[in-house]
């Protein structure tokens, strides 16, 4: 597939982002205030409207009051782009006047693939035998761990889309994560924290895969930054970029996370820090001409034992999936 610079000049405007599948039905569906959450946490965190943002903090009447902050800042800057898109402001871009107009629709899917990584939303994926739910964001100081709820595509004026996840993230007190001796994090994922802050650029996650925690059992899971494999310059092995109906990167499934219907409700929102330790990225020197059997291997290694046995396979592809 040849790659293409984004029409658009924002840094939360990416190309890298292909959402997938039918719609999903009307009860996954924002609400006129889940769109004005989502609209002012894309402003909060888009790199171009920093300096406007720093503007309106320092503001007498505002003063650093974070709340008042949030309240007002959207329509300050909104007032902000229409007075001065005449002028020759160096922080001034149509870009900034479209993305201040707010979203014009917001559209929700159950999956996305960002960067090769396909990513499916915790309904879907408890249908199926692979796990493609798991995510991980990055805070200040601390990581948010959850699942995916929907994706969800912000339509501002001219076309210009933005991609969230809405997610349901586990709690982050120290009563529900823990770390072993070995660096090993077991979340307890029958609890949730953040209901009023879903979501996340679908660009700035990483995928994880659940394991079972067979020391805790129950629902705490053992979180494991996925890492694809397999993924090389198309440059140096001298063939083809493949198309868009190549399939998407997978990890095999892990039964048990609970879903939003029997999740324990837990809002602490502090907790003690805790981090995952990093791994060393390993390279293999690959012979584009040698024949190898790697992919009946990988195809054996992520085979799982039929542990769901009241469960069907869901074998439909994604574009077949009627909600």
């Amino acid at each position: 597939m040849e790659e293409h610079a984004p029409r658009f000049n924002l840094s939360i405007v990416s190309s890298d982002v292909e959402v997938g599948g039918a719609r999903l039905s009307a009860e996954y569906a924002l609400s006129d205030e889940e769109i004005a959450i989502a609209h002012w946490w894309v402003l909060i965190n888009c790199e171009e409207v920093k300096y406007w943002k720093e503007l309106h903090l320092n503001f007498p009447e505002v003063n650093g009051d974070l709340e008042y902050h949030n309240m007002t800042f959207a329509n300050y800057f909104r007032t902000w782009m229409d007075m001065i898109k005449s002028d020759d402001n160096p922080n001034w871009s149509h870009e900034l006047l479209l993305l201040a107009m707010q979203p014009q629709r917001a559209r929700v899917y159950p999956t996305c693939t960002v960067n090769g990584v396909k990513f499916v939303s915790e309904e879907r994926d408890s249908r199926r035998r692979t796990q493609n739910s798991g995510v991980m964001a990055k805070g200040h100081g601390l990581d948010y761990y959850g699942v995916l709820h929907s994706v969800v595509e912000l339509v501002y004026a001219e076309g210009m889309k933005v991609h969230l996840f809405k997610c349901r993230w586990f709690d982050t007190g120290a009563q529900s994560m823990k770390m072993d001796q070995y660096g090993n994090l077991s979340v307890n994922t029958a609890t949730s924290a953040y209901e009023d802050d879903p979501f996340v650029f679908a660009t700035s996650v990483k995928q994880v895969f659940y394991l079972d925690d067979l020391a805790r059992g129950d629902a705490w899971k053992i979180a494991n930054i996925v890492h694809p494999r397999n993924i090389y310059r198309a440059a140096t092995l001298g063939v083809t970029i493949p198309g868009p109906e190549a399939d998407a990167y997978q990890e095999p499934n892990a039964v048990g996370i609970h879903d939003v219907a029997t999740v324990r409700q837990n809002n602490v929102k502090h907790g003690r820090v805790l981090r995952i330790r990093d791994e060393d990225s390993t390279f293999i020197d690959v012979d584009p001409n040698e024949e190898t059997d790697d992919d009946s291997d990988d195809e054996l290694r992520h085979r799982l034992p039929d542990i769901n046995s009241d469960t069907e396979e869901d074998s439909s592809d994604d574009s077949d999936y009627e909600p």
